[in-house]
């Protein structure tokens, strides 16, 4: 697996050749106004430059759903190599994990996070909340899912609440109509999966309450989630850095350099700001 940067295109290029440029302007004082609307109007574009809208990546994501609610008809072959429906699983609140066993990329460290909040969060496993771990690829038996879930129970202080992490496979037609109704848009691009990266909460009744984009969650994250969804409240959704910054392509990490510069870039455009006005003093006219 590697982590490269995004290339800068040139029209990249020119947008920070013109922040440079109004930058020396500001030092002679002569367009303030303009480089403040310039900057943040360059900011906006580098925080919407993830993807071009020519790509097929504009179609992977999440569509939150927040209120609506899960397939619950979705049939789900399970550890025992038994057909069961997800309306009989879900009984409970239920973190919801898309991934594929063989994924090369963000699927790895999202079940570690996973793991790693089962062992940390200040809940009863089986009695407040469960997880369920569904393959999105169809190819894929639940012998795989068994091999993968072993690794990461392994990590596992707390052995007893393994039994409560399912583990899922399914057909082709169940899996498109999983992943349509929590709004999963995935693609096979090249020689794998690129898909979004994070879990889903759902209420007892199969009620989405809240999404969380990321890889490594918060224990409060997770709990106050679950407690919520145990009321059937729906939350706002949780967003980490990396579900930002990163997208899958192939069998890389692409690090998006231009959206953690507009980030940055808007960031110190405020800072500048308010130190010119905090520290701006009225000039006293001479008789």
């Amino acid at each position: 697996m590697q982590v490269r940067l995004l290339s800068l295109s040139s029209l990249e290029i020119g947008i920070y050749l013109y922040i440079y440029v109004s930058i020396i302007e500001i030092s002679a004082m002569k367009s303030l106004k303009f480089f403040f609307f310039s900057c943040f109007i360059f900011a906006g574009i580098l925080l919407h430059a993830q993807t071009p809208l020519s790509s097929p990546l504009v179609e992977i994501g999440f569509v939150e759903k927040q209120g609506q609610y899960v397939a619950l008809d979705t049939r789900l072959v399970n550890e025992n190599g038994d057909t069961v429906y997800l309306r009989d699983i879900i009984d409970k609140p239920t973190i919801l994990n898309l991934v594929y066993y063989r994924c090369p990329g963000t699927c790895s460290p999202l079940m570690w996070g996973v793991s790693k909040f089962i062992d940390e969060v200040d809940l009863e496993m089986g009695k407040d909340y469960q997880v369920l771990t569904i393959s999105f690829d169809p190819t894929e038996d639940i012998e795989l899912g068994i091999k993968k879930k072993a690794n990461y129970v392994s990590s596992l202080k707390h052995k007893d609440r393994a039994a409560y992490w399912y583990f899922f496979v399914s057909d082709s037609a169940n899996i498109a109509n999983l992943c349509e109704s929590v709004g999963f848009h995935y693609r096979w691009i090249n020689t794998a999966y690129v898909h979004p990266t994070g879990l889903m909460a759902l209420a007892a009744d199969g009620k989405i309450t809240r999404y969380l984009r990321g890889m490594e969650f918060l224990p409060f994250d997770i709990k106050i989630t679950m407690v919520e969804a145990a009321d059937g409240k729906i939350g706002p959704s949780i967003n980490r850095l990396l579900a930002i910054c990163y997208d899958q392509k192939g069998n890389d990490f692409v690090f998006n350099v231009l959206k953690v510069s507009g980030i940055v870039i808007a960031f110190f455009i405020v800072v500048i700001f308010l130190i010119l006005f905090i520290s701006k003093k009225p000039i006293k006219k001479e008789d």
